[in-house]
């Protein structure tokens, strides 16, 4: 791992993090405006707000950490688990929210 990846790295995720949360308000908001949401769909698609952004946070420090630790190359592999956690949030939208 080089310091000049790990910053450019951080600087994505704190990028990532601005756009997943509007993804998140605009998106999320479409659908309740659009599908029949319960409450449980409601709390898991509000919990997106804060937890996709917070995710991005929380892989670059943990990269950062590893970076200090003297970690390989694939520690870089954090920097997918705010895709992938939005992914999910996307999957259960389309599987299990039932529209009009």
């Amino acid at each position: 791992m080089t310091l000049g990846w790990v910053i450019a790295g951080t600087i994505g995720q704190v990028l990532l993090a601005y756009m997943l949360f509007l993804l998140s308000v605009f998106g999320f908001s479409a659908v309740s405006n659009t599908h029949n949401t319960t409450r449980l769909d409601t709390a898991i698609l509000d919990s997106a707000l804060y937890a996709v952004p917070a995710s991005c946070v929380l892989s670059a420090v943990i990269v950062i950490g590893l970076y200090r630790a003297g970690s390989g190359a694939s520690a870089y592999l954090w920097y997918a688990a705010p895709v992938l956690l939005f992914s999910g949030y996307l999957l259960y939208t389309k599987l299990f929210i039932q529209t009009h």
